[in-house]
């Protein structure tokens, strides 16, 4: 399957899917237990979608670094990719897969927290969830937005 992905990738015009071809070999690496390459395909990975504009396989890319980082130990590594991801499902739309990874990891967020990203992640919080509505479209979302970044 990773040969056909990567002859089919490779072809011109197929960059919008060079990024999945990246994850694959990342998972890939973590299956052969090369630690090394699996960062640096995930962290490729994570370049190319952003270059392509894909938010929501970024913060896959991120989430999957994130979980392996973890798995090995790493907590700085895994607090890092793994905000990452929440921030990404967040900018997409995706707050109840943002609110798993939160209570998912919640343990390995509040340790790596400093009293400034708190008040951050607490504001961000605030915002996202005003008086129990969730955003219910895109213009929504930007409004909001709008209004957080006025106030930080």
């Amino acid at each position: 399957v990773l040969f056909r992905s990567a002859k089919w990738s490779t072809r011109k015009g197929a960059v919008n899917c060079y990024h999945i071809l990246l994850m694959l070999e990342a998972e890939t690496a973590v299956l052969n237990g090369d630690k090394e390459l699996a960062k640096q395909k995930y962290d490729a990975a994570i370049t190319a979608s952003a270059r392509v504009g894909f938010i929501h396989d970024r913060a896959l890319a991120n989430e999957r670094a994130g979980k392996y980082m973890f798995q090995l130990g790493d907590k700085y590594l895994a607090f890092h990719y793994l905000n990452v991801a929440i921030q990404l499902y967040l900018r997409w739309g995706a707050k109840a897969k943002a609110e798993h990874l939160l209570s998912k990891y919640k343990i390995l967020l509040d340790e790596h927290h400093t009293p400034a990203m708190n008040k951050t992640v607490d504001r961000r919080w605030t915002w996202l969830t005003s008086k129990g509505k969730s955003v219910n479209s895109d213009m929504e979302l930007r409004s909001r937005r709008r209004s957080f970044m006025m106030r930080s």
